[in-house]
């Protein structure tokens, strides 16, 4: 901080000095941080065998290598939290609006992740899954957003019939540019398989207009511009909304984006997923 500020005046250039040395003023702590322990429910597996979850889940993820470096990131085996397992049962069961208010690390992403991955895998067994957005997962941010993308790459890397994207400013128009892009910003991940853009997903804006993908990543101000251009209503009008997810929902303000979606296209009713 010295030097990068300098003060000519010696008088305040000394206080300045003095503010700096004092305890407390640039950084404090060391704190501790205690972890919340969340009761355990059942498992995914548990869950399949009761039919809330779709019997495609023990699938999702079985082509995967069993070598180092290929995480399985929704173990079957692996109980769930009470609060997730409510939130599944919620939303996949008794098809209601979820509000999810849960501390850091508590595994809200799994809360609407699975509801969303059942509803498509669901889908599949009855031959009805085409093109076209069944979730909208909006963020405030794009780094969240592009956080989700890497999460949902990694669980969905070898299960190519559901398809993702991210649309975003950052997302180019043209293909060839996207693909470009995309192998810049990734040329060092440590899985080969996602050093190039996988086939499941989406990564230039055309490509989303023309075949909307599944699960659609978007911030609040983008999803603002898409619903009043012209050149993207085709992701509107070709798709089958179920589920509306705003992270963070309590930074946005209001909703209204939501509620412009659903009086303009066909949205399942209570469906909207929220957390905190």
């Amino acid at each position: 901080i010295l030097s990068a500020f300098f003060i000519a005046d010696d008088e305040y250039n000394k206080l300045f000095r003095e503010q700096l040395n004092n305890n407390g003023v640039v950084s404090k702590g060391p704190f501790i941080d205690i972890k919340d322990i969340f009761k355990a429910g059942n498992s995914l597996d548990s869950l399949i065998d009761k039919g809330v979850l779709s019997p495609l889940y023990r699938k999702l993820e079985a082509d995967k290598p069993k070598m180092s470096g290929y995480k399985v990131n929704l173990p079957l085996s692996r109980p769930l939290y009470t609060h997730q397992e409510k939130a599944i049962d919620v939303i996949t069961s008794k098809k209601m609006n979820a509000v999810v208010t849960t501390g850091t690390g508590s595994g809200k992403t799994e809360c609407f992740l699975i509801p969303v991955i059942n509803e498509l895998l669901r889908e599949k067994e009855a031959g009805t899954l085409g093109p076209g957005v069944r979730a909208i997962l909006i963020y405030p941010m794009n780094a969240l957003a592009n956080d989700q993308m890497k999460r949902l790459r990694n669980i969905l890397m070898y299960y190519p019939d559901i398809t993702f994207g991210v649309y975003n400013g950052d997302t180019e128009w043209n293909e060839k540019r996207a693909e470009a892009k995309y192998n810049d910003l990734h040329f060092n991940e440590s899985l080969e398989e996602l050093r190039t853009h996988l086939p499941n997903e989406l990564i230039s804006r055309d490509e989303m207009n023309e075949n909307p993908p599944h699960i659609l990543c978007t911030n609040y101000a983008m999803l603002e511009h898409m619903l009043l251009r012209p050149e993207n209503d085709k992701i509107f009008k070709n798709s089958n909304f179920k589920f509306p997810y705003l992270f963070w929902c309590n930074r946005y303000g209001n909703c209204f984006v939501v509620k412009k979606i659903k009086s303009s296209y066909s949205f399942r009713k209570q469906n909207a997923i929220h957390s905190y």
